[in-house]
């Protein structure tokens, strides 16, 4: 059963819309704030701590040795071309002298011994040329193998230099990131302690949603603009800072806890009266409407084939009958709803139904 009126949801509603959008506002500024802290101070460059001048040097070395190893590389695949001709050359010359050999053989003529010594240096002046051009590649062979040794050990050495500034660069870094969070710490818990003073102290205030709409922007801000940007230290911090958060969080509801059974106690002590009074007529219709009763927050007891009347906890009166029509009606009701007669007060009221 509803007990707000129709407009009054309505207000809520629309209500609710403005702490979501004044949150949404205050989001969008903080982001703007949050988002510009890292423009505090120059972005480090890992350069201005690996790029030292021996890292130079060593530098200059690979990078020397790599165009002497370009340039050898180039006179050897000419090397290669030229074997290969040559390779073709005294190919063709062998096949050439061994059907001239043979013509020479069947006619027998001595006086083609001269030309057969020619031919003979000939072929053999292109078979040194094949073999100085193998050697002249296995040369090159040689020195590119120990260009490819000096290089290795070079790059060695630009490793280890490379990496003996990283722990500086990683110094550097990491006080920078500390600064940039302690400047978001420092916006961001203000807004949290606010967010919680509002909680406590302006809660039941007029003007709770503009607070509440703080109060989301505070959570929203801490958990998405500080909590992905804070610290890891291997885990230790994010977890050490969890256990802190989820420890308040406990000590704060269990406070609340106990407040709320003591103060309950202190209400059910108290005659029915003086409980009725403390409670609204919408909070009441709320409750009722959940099935539970208004005076002590328990669930309505029920029996088939009973009607609950009474609270079976506190004793509290949850239905009764209309003075004029005799109607079972919530006890609460201002009105009959079925003959529209004031409800008495309790000085007047009968024994309640049964």
């Amino acid at each position: 059963m509803k007990g707000i009126r129709v407009p009054e949801r309505l207000y809520k509603g629309v209500l609710w819309l403005v702490s979501i959008v004044f949150a949404a506002f205050l989001v969008g500024l903080g982001n703007l704030i949050i988002g510009d802290l890292p423009q505090v101070q120059a972005e480090l460059n890992r350069d201005q701590y690996v790029e030292t001048a021996e890292v130079k040097q060593l530098r200059g070395q690979i990078s020397a040795l790599d165009e002497e190893r370009s340039a050898l590389d180039d006179r050897r695949e000419l090397l290669y071309i030229q074997q290969r001709q040559a390779a073709e050359e005294k190919q063709s010359a062998t096949e050439t002298f061994e059907a001239w050999i043979k013509t020479r053989s069947a006619t027998t003529d001595p006086t083609q011994d001269p030309e057969v010594i020619a031919r003979t240096r000939a072929l053999e002046q292109l078979q040194q040329n094949e073999r100085s051009i193998s050697s002249s590649i296995n040369a090159l062979d040689t020195e590119a193998t120990e260009l490819s040794q000096r290089r290795s050990v070079i790059s060695e050495q630009l490793y280890d230099a490379e990496d003996a500034g990283v722990p500086a660069y990683e110094r550097a870094y990491f006080w920078q990131e500390l600064q940039v969070f302690g400047l978001r710490l420092l916006i961001t818990l203000p807004m949290l302690g606010i967010a919680a003073w509002l909680i406590v102290k302006r809660r039941k205030g007029e003007y709770w949603p503009i607070s509440r709409g703080f109060v989301l922007a505070s959570v929203f801000v801490f958990f998405v603009e500080l909590v992905p940007y804070l610290p890891s230290y291997g885990g230790y911090v994010r977890y050490t800072v969890g256990i802190i958060l989820t420890f308040a969080a406990g000590h704060f509801l269990i406070k609340n806890m106990r407040q709320y059974l003591a103060q309950r106690q202190e209400v059910e002590q108290k005659a029915e009266e003086e409980r009725r009074k403390l409670v609204s007529h919408d909070e009441a219709f709320k409750k009722m409407s959940s099935s539970v009763c208004p005076g002590c927050d328990r669930p309505i007891a029920k029996m088939e084939g009973t009607e609950s009347n009474f609270c079976v906890h506190c004793g509290m009166t949850l239905f009764d009958r209309c003075i004029s029509c005799e109607t079972r009606k919530m006890a609460f009701f201002r009105f009959c709803m079925a003959c529209g007669t004031t409800a008495e007060t309790e000085a007047d009221k009968p024994a309640p139904a049964t």
